[in-house]
């Protein structure tokens, strides 16, 4: 996708946005680089994207967290937002789930496109997947953020899970529970990420 379509889908998407969800919101809080709460004490979680963890049970946060912590804050901290909805409203936790829109800004491209935060694609809220993946090829290729970290591949492939799009080490217990038919094979993990596919926070391949 060339940049003149992603400029494209963005200034549609702000259209759409701007004529359809009119009521703004208050951030009085930011939780982490990918999740911030309301004024009415409703936790947002970012749709289509994982923002580095900031608290890890082991080894502390992960790399560059605090500063995607840090640009979320800059974007939204008091800032009314815009918030838009896919298919589904809420997570399992009870969390809102949201696009976010500050003005002409759309937080969670922006924080793609800079590093600060990977393409994360849970089927069925995948309205701006192909923009998405299109800001984090850019910030592949020009190693912003969090892509400065350099992963070498160790397992010689890796399994992805085409209902969920996690991905997988072949040695990890949640791949006997992938249906055949739901396994796709990956030869290396950037492969993956680069159709938005999210590393499995378990066996962390």
């Amino acid at each position: 996708m060339n940049r003149l379509t992603v400029l494209l889908f963005l200034f549609i998407a702000l259209m759409y946005t701007s004529l359809s969800y009119g009521k703004d919101y208050v951030v009085r809080k930011v939780i982490d680089g990918d999740t911030v709460q309301l004024e009415s004490g409703e936790i947002v979680r970012y749709i289509g994207i994982d923002a580095p963890e900031l608290y890890v049970k082991e080894g502390g946060s992960e790399f560059f967290a605090r500063e995607a912590t840090r640009y979320n804050k800059k974007l939204v901290f008091l800032k009314k937002v815009k918030l838009e909805f896919d298919t589904e409203k809420k997570d399992s936790h009870g969390r809102l789930l949201a696009y976010v829109f500050v003005k002409n800004t759309f937080v969670n491209a922006e924080l793609v496109k800079l590093g600060y935060a990977k393409v994360m694609t849970r089927p069925p809220n995948t309205k701006y997947k192909d923009i998405l993946l299109a800001q984090q090829q850019k910030a592949m290729d020009e190693e912003r953020g969090l892509w400065q970290e350099k992963k070498r591949d160790t397992e010689s492939l890796y399994i992805g899970n085409k209902r969920t799009y996690t991905l997988h080490r072949p040695s990890c217990s949640y791949v006997q529970r992938i249906p055949e038919k739901g396994r796709i094979t990956f030869r290396t993990r950037v492969d993956a990420i680069k159709v938005g596919y999210t590393p499995c926070r378990y066996c962390r391949p």
